[in-house]
């Protein structure tokens, strides 16, 4: 018989199952990772992530759906704290602050199409629509929070954005990996507020 968890112990097995997955997924990405190593990190019984996921691609896309949803709350708080008279170097600490994340998550690795199809192949077809229409929400508010409602605009820093995370593919290789995003990220930022 399975074991009953409360509400909170559900919570904390998720939790410490999506950091384990972040881990593995940036040491060994998803074809390596397999579902023993995921709960012999996350120190539960292999019967006890199938109550929680159909496979380690549903928890891997379910990484990245909190993920959207966990930004999204996290720029719209650093928003509220933005220094009005520094804007540039704000908007630059919070985009720094969203690819750091994201790099740190183990997530860059689904920038590799060959990753994201692996995690897709199990999932049903309405998985990626669905989080890209997540992605470009968390953007377009974003961009309504500073007024920026032309759609060039939006597009045009969207599309550099996407292209400095793509950087993150090979961030090993940067000798100064932070200074050299930063550098990228307020061209970006300069760009927007002109």
């Amino acid at each position: 018989m399975p074991k009953i968890y409360t509400e909170e112990e559900r919570r904390n097995i998720r939790k410490a199952l999506r950091r384990e997955a972040g881990r593995c997924l940036s040491l060994y990405g998803v074809r390596r990772t397999t579902v023993d190593e995921l709960v012999k990190r996350a120190g539960i019984p292999k019967g006890t992530f199938y109550l929680f996921y159909k496979s380690k691609e549903e928890l891997f896309f379910d990484l990245l759906r909190t993920f959207s949803d966990e930004i999204e709350e996290m720029y719209l708080s650093m928003l509220q704290e933005i220094d009005e008279n520094h804007i540039v170097t704000s908007l630059t600490d919070i985009f720094y602050a969203l690819l750091s994340r994201f790099y740190d998550e183990g997530l860059h690795r689904f920038l590799d199409g060959n990753e994201l199809e692996l995690v897709l192949r199990r999932l049903p077809d309405e998985s990626m629509p669905d989080l890209r229409r997540r992605f470009s929400g968390i953007m377009r508010n974003l961009f309504s929070y500073f007024a920026i409602d032309d759609k060039d605009d939006i597009k045009a820093f969207s599309d550099g954005y996407e292209a400095i995370l793509y950087l993150l593919l090979s961030a090993e290789r940067l000798t100064e990996k932070e200074k050299t995003l930063r550098f990228l990220i307020r061209g970006l930022v300069l760009q927007m507020v002109e």
